[in-house]
């Protein structure tokens, strides 16, 4: 199970992370032990207000264990700062109700005047699989993206 913890301090590690995730982790007598498989960093700088946020991607193993980390942990302090920790979702394009098959449809049943999303510039800072910590910008958009391939399955 991939977690994502939200709007995290910009001085946050993967030792942070760990040490913040560790004690559930653990399990006890009743309840299975996890492990960290990957973390990875995201950093999104907001066009419009010009502001940076930081996430951080935390792929749990087993989900039971990931389903506990998020119970116990969300709305938690790390480094200071209180933090809301949810399931990952992949979202993608073709799932979205705003992309019309046709011309026709685009007016008959769009009720928005324009799109919501905000425009982001995203970059990605893999950590726990790879030595070498590259920053990566993944896209500067203002409409759709699509995630990265895992770069475990090469």
């Amino acid at each position: 199970m991939i977690i994502i913890l939200k709007k995290i301090p910009a001085n946050t590690s993967d030792y942070h992370i760990e040490t913040f995730i560790a004690p559930i982790l653990k399990g006890g007598l009743f309840s299975a032990s996890g492990r960290i498989e990957n973390i990875s960093f995201w950093t999104y700088k907001i066009v419009q207000s010009n502001t940076v946020e930081y996430y951080a991607l935390v792929d749990i193993e087993p989900d039971s264990v990931g389903e506990r980390v998020i119970k116990r942990l969300n709305k938690k302090p790390i480094n200071g700062k209180y933090i809301a920790i949810q399931e990952y979702h992949v979202r993608h394009w073709s799932n979205d109700k705003r992309v019309f098959k046709s011309v026709v449809d685009r007016g008959k049943n769009n009720k928005r005047k324009a799109d919501r999303r905000r425009k982001i510039i995203k970059t990605e800072k893999k950590s726990r699989v790879e030595e070498t910590r590259s920053e990566i910008t993944i896209s500067s958009h203002s409409g759709f993206w699509t995630e990265p391939r895992d770069r475990r399955t090469k």
